[in-house]
């Protein structure tokens, strides 16, 4: 496996690991849900790394 495609794996996990979680099938969430999760995580990361940064 490429390094491209674990940084895809790894960037896409919260979001999979919810909708898992919930039960719901990657075709049935259409990706709102796990779209939705991941950008509250990464958002909130990308925050916190801001915060400490400066």
């Amino acid at each position: 496996m490429s390094v491209f495609r674990w940084i895809l794996i790894a960037f896409l996990m919260p979001g999979d690991l919810v909708i898992k979680r919930v039960g719901i099938s990657i075709e049935e969430d259409g990706g709102i849900l796990r779209s939705f999760v991941n950008m509250c995580f990464w958002g909130l990361v990308t925050v916190l790394v801001a915060l400490f940064i400066i």
